[in-house]
């Protein structure tokens, strides 16, 4: 992820108040490692198994130990 895109990550989460620490050892220090597509899946056997939609997402980690936390980039209007 470029540098501009990285800074607007951050401005988009803290302008949504997301500024808490890891939920799981509560450290302060996270970095943007990427974007994502989420699969969504139908329960099997469902004619939509193959077809499913997709959640585009930025992938956040928290620098200690590499919790990571999804963020659905539409809710944070970070265009692609």
């Amino acid at each position: 992820m470029d540098r501009n895109r990285q800074e607007q990550v951050i401005i988009a989460l803290k302008e949504k108040g997301a500024t808490q620490p890891c939920p799981r050892c509560r450290n302060l220090e996270f970095e943007d490692i990427g974007e994502a597509l989420l699969p969504l899946f139908e329960p099997r056997g469902s004619p939509l198994w193959a077809t499913a939609p997709e959640i585009p997402v930025m992938l956040i980690s928290c620098t200690n130990y590499g919790y990571i936390a999804h963020h659905a980039r539409r809710l944070l209007n970070l265009k692609r």
